[in-house]
């Protein structure tokens, strides 16, 4: 089966990533890619910049996002992001995206409460100006507080500090099962039901990461368009998510989630080209 250079799963400043969508796209083309979906976390003002960018340099750029949502299977819940593909430019768009950036805000302000009540000192509309255009995300407490503490943050960039105040920060405070927590309020049908009103196709983002049980059993019998089979350390999974795919005749898409911080150079990636044409064919586009 033939590859072909591949990416629709990567983060720009945007959302959390390193570098803006100008210069992934041109990280990209240098890398061979030549299909790529910039996925920013809640949000597309991303998208122009990358899309005039890739275009110049021959990438066919989709509309993409990351939207946060909530599973509940089981007596239990946990997050699963839902890769959005195909988001049409309409009257509809720009007040959808408005609902989705003012749920976030809500959220963030709440969680910022909680996380500020633990010895913090963030300002939450000093993380909402900072965040601007986009809602405000994990990545803002971060860079609010490097901003803020520069000294500290430049020697913890050499010695390491700074990604293990990092690491702490997001697993246990933060993040899920974080001591300040906050589960999104978007259940992952109403996020499947708000892509699909917008002519694009659910997807549903690493699987791997969903705990086993019945949380990842009802994520992977959810109503949804496809699954992010061909991802990094999910090799174990791919024939298990293939075959759901061919049973059902869904899309199997593939990324890096690459964000451009401390996991290396951007490595590039590839997918059959069977699965990126099945996707294509599916968003109305012609094959490649």
């Amino acid at each position: 089966m033939t590859d072909l250079g591949c990416d629709l799963h990567f983060h720009s400043t945007h959302s959390d990533g390193r570098y803006r969508p100008s210069r992934m796209a041109r990280i990209l083309m240098q890398r061979g890619v030549r299909v790529a979906a910039l996925s920013d976390h809640d949000t597309l003002y991303g998208f122009p910049e990358f899309f005039r960018e890739a275009t110049a340099r021959g990438i066919l750029a989709l509309s993409a996002l990351e939207l946060t949502t909530l599973l509940r299977a089981g007596g239990e819940a946990c997050e699963v992001h839902v890769l959005a593909y195909g988001l049409r430019f309409n009257r509809e768009l720009p007040v959808a995206l408005a609902a989705v950036k003012q749920q976030r805000n809500d959220h963030h302000r709440a969680l910022c409460r909680r996380v500020n009540a633990l010895g913090y000192d963030f300002d939450f509309e000093r993380l909402r100006r900072r965040a601007e255009p986009d809602p405000v995300m994990t990545s803002h407490y971060v860079w609010d507080y490097v901003l803020r503490h520069p000294v500290w943050a430049l020697a913890g960039a050499v010695s390491g500090g700074l990604k293990r105040w990092y690491d702490r920060f997001e697993k246990e405070v933060i993040g899920p099962g974080g001591t300040a927590y906050l589960p999104p309020p978007l259940s992952l049908e109403a996020g499947v039901s708000w892509a699909r009103e917008l002519g694009a196709l659910a997807v549903i983002a690493h699987p791997r990461k969903i705990p086993q049980g019945a949380l990842r059993q009802a994520a992977l019998a959810a109503d949804v368009d496809g699954y992010e089979v061909f991802y990094p350390g999910q090799e174990g999974m791919q024939e298990e998510l293939l075959s759901l795919v061919r049973q059902r005749n869904l899309v199997a898409t593939g990324g890096t989630d690459w964000h451009g911080f401390f996991a290396g150079p951007y490595p590039g990636w590839t997918v059959p080209q069977k699965w990126v044409n099945r996707l294509l064919e599916r968003l109305g586009l012609p094959g490649v």
